[in-house]
């Protein structure tokens, strides 16, 4: 009969590490993610799209979750979820899905974040590197499908800083681009921006809308005699809104600032 004899504590290390070796190789050879002490990986999809992106770039939601959700089947990561964040610029960090995925690092529940594309996690460079820089600090891995991105590389790195500098400097160009072209429309005189009410564009140039005008002036005109605002919109056939407008127009402001040319400031 032989007796059974408990294991050691030595001999349960030494067991479990083999068995942690196994699995790891294991993993390993059918592209299966990691963490550094054993087990799969687990991953959350970020998408973002906002109207404009949309309608550029042609970049749906469903067009990104489905990128995102192959991409994880095919490198091994457990998806834990994809969190969208609808209509939202990408110019702010602040923002609901974001703000979710930031509250479930600090609890530990990921190891990573997969995005479509670098630019669906920031348009500024300076957040891109503070978030992640962030995520590295909490050891989350980053992984951008587009731009072949894993910050787990060294090489990944590199290209991440890389991408990021040369999108920033592409936008700094538009911007500058197009505060050259208002500055040159200010010099010859031409309107830009939004047309106040009572004047309208003729040739890039404001001029008084004299059906507008008249309004405005008999709006203004019955205001300062106690009219309300109900009874001045049915006596000069103008809405509500357009009473208000007319009554809090500013004319010689208006022209004032036109003839300094003041009226063509920088657009951001």
């Amino acid at each position: 009969m032989m007796l059974k004899r408990s294991w050691t504590k030595l001999e349960k290390y030494l067991f479990l590490k083999i068995l942690q070796h196994r699995r790891a190789r294991h993993n390993k050879n059918m592209g299966i993610k990691t963490k550094s002490g054993g087990g799969i990986m687990k991953a959350i999809g970020y998408i973002r799209v906002s109207t404009e992106d949309q309608a550029r770039e042609g970049i749906s939601l469903d067009n990104q979750e489905s990128k995102i959700k192959a991409y994880a089947d095919l490198n091994g990561f457990e998806l834990v979820d994809v969190i969208k964040d609808e209509g939202v610029s990408g110019k702010t960090m602040d923002r609901p899905g974001m703000n979710r995925i930031n509250a479930m690092i600090e609890t530990g529940e990921i190891d990573a974040v997969i995005v479509y594309k670098l630019d669906r996690l920031s348009r500024k460079t300076i957040d891109i590197l503070s978030t992640l820089d962030a995520w590295e600090k909490k050891n989350i891995a980053f992984h951008s499908i587009t731009d072949k991105i894993d910050t787990k590389t060294a090489a990944g790195k590199f290209l991440l800083t890389i991408l990021s500098a040369l999108a920033q400097m592409e936008r700094d160009l538009i911007s500058e681009r197009t505060i050259d072209a208002l500055a040159h429309k200010k010099k010859a005189g031409e309107w830009c921006g939004r047309v106040p009410f009572g004047y309208r564009i003729e040739g890039n140039r404001l001029i008084e809308d004299e059906t507008a005008m008249k309004a405005i002036k008999k709006a203004k005109r019955l205001r300062s005699t106690g009219k309300p605002y109900r009874d001045i919109s049915k006596s000069t056939g103008l809405s509500l809104g357009y009473v208000h407008k007319a009554i809090n127009t500013n004319l010689r402001t208006i022209k004032a600032s036109y003839n300094k040319h003041l009226l063509c400031a920088a657009v951001h």
